[in-house]
């Protein structure tokens, strides 16, 4: 009997040993996700829509996490759209086995996006002049980001975003005595800090550098 026991005991601890490394390494696909991101990106904006592939689910056993992840998914607002690289988020076991989860957190990455392209997508929903001003200024340039976003209970953004990523070989001509080009930088933007670093341009054809710039946002002015 206690050798019966021993050889069940022993079975089932190698299956579960052998499951827990399959899904920490392989993992699996499901849509089961897909809602959930999908409010999240609408509590954005509620006009945003995402095309979603299929997320790949990895157990974390050490922290009781499962980290979620889809490739090639697509932003979309009425004809204009962003393409994504991925989007990562985590969730507890314990919530997913309750089937009671919501998403706390969003991490999404871009592909190399058109930076005129961009500001255009963002003026479908952000009616700003500024943004419009800022569109007609720029005539090239591309940027890759990775977004990182904290919600609220109630699936609200959380101040403390962050944003890092690079800009290269941007154009922007503010009349025929006045332009920027060859414009390249990276910057990492952290709630109401802004650090921009390794700059360079051509102002009129004169080349500036900068090894970096610090921007602090204090009671709406910007020092």
């Amino acid at each position: 009997m206690k050798k019966l026991f021993y050889r069940s005991f022993l079975l089932i601890f190698t299956l579960s040993l052998i499951l827990i490394i399959y899904l920490s390494t392989l993992g699996i696909e499901t849509d089961k996700f897909n809602n959930q991101i999908s409010n999240q990106i609408k509590n954005i904006n509620k006009d945003l829509k995402i095309d979603l592939k299929k997320i790949k689910l990895l157990l974390d056993p050490f922290n009781l996490k499962i980290n979620l992840k889809t490739y090639g998914s697509t932003i979309i607002n009425k004809k204009n759209y962003i393409e994504l690289e991925n989007i990562q988020t985590q969730i507890s076991i314990k919530s997913y086995i309750e089937n009671k989860f919501i998403l706390s957190n969003l991490n999404i990455s871009t592909k190399s996006l058109n930076i005129k392209k961009l500001i255009s997508f963002i003026r479908t929903f952000e009616k700003k002049p500024e943004l419009y001003i800022l569109e007609k200024f720029i005539k090239k340039g591309y940027l890759i980001a990775d977004i990182s976003l904290q919600f609220d209970e109630k699936g609200k953004i959380k101040d403390n975003f962050a944003i890092k990523g690079v800009i290269s070989d941007s154009k922007i001509i503010i009349n025929k005595y006045y332009n920027l080009d060859k414009i390249n930088f990276s910057f990492d933007i952290n709630g109401k800090n802004f650090d921009f670093k390794d700059i360079g341009f051509k102002f009129n054809q004169v080349p500036i550098f900068s090894d970096g710039i610090n921007v602090q946002v204090l009671k709406d002015k910007f020092f």
